[in-house]
């Protein structure tokens, strides 16, 4: 995946310099929704969609998740990652106890656990290759990872955008 056909972004066109900025700001806005709009966070638009809280929440695993990756990425050579398994999540409940504000908290802190950990990797170690599984397995570098953490983020902050727009449209 070298452009995302649901939001735009295109990993050619960033530089690693924009990650911590990126991911931060990205974060925060969703964070931001998630306290403003609190009554909404936590309805779905439609069966077909996740609510704000979920995709919240998503973006706070998935930076996580990556934030690991990339250790396992400078330690061990041409590592494979098992699924993030985002929809047994929801389906499972995973996420039922979480509040909004847990999650623009978590959100936060998750963000910036992720930006320290990927300003630390030195420069060279950006191109280490690793066997990322999403969308589909094939061979990515630390520096892609990275890019994907600024996809996730502001790809589920339109996400969040447009559930409130949905949710408030229909009270």
């Amino acid at each position: 995946m070298d452009r995302c056909d649901g939001c735009g972004f295109d990993f050619g066109t960033v530089q690693r310099a924009e990650v911590r900025s990126r991911v931060t700001a990205a974060a925060a806005a969703i964070a931001a929704l998630l306290s403003a709009e609190p009554s909404h966070a936590t309805r779905r638009p439609d069966a077909d969609r996740w609510s704000m809280t979920e995709y919240g929440a998503h973006v706070r695993d998935v930076l996580l998740t990556i934030r690991d990756r990339l250790v396992i990425g400078l330690v061990e050579e041409n590592p494979s990652f098992k699924s993030l398994y985002r929809d047994e999540r929801i389906n499972l409940g995973l996420y039922e106890a979480d509040t909004p504000s847990a999650i623009a908290v978590e959100l936060s802190a998750a963000a910036a656990m992720f930006v320290r950990l990927f300003d630390a990797i030195q420069p060279d170690m950006l191109s280490r290759i690793v066997q990322y599984g999403y969308p589909r397995p094939q061979p990515r570098t630390l520096l892609w990872m990275g890019l994907q953490a600024i996809h996730e983020a502001e790809h589920h902050y339109g996400d969040v955008k447009e559930d409130l727009e949905r949710v408030s449209q229909n009270p």
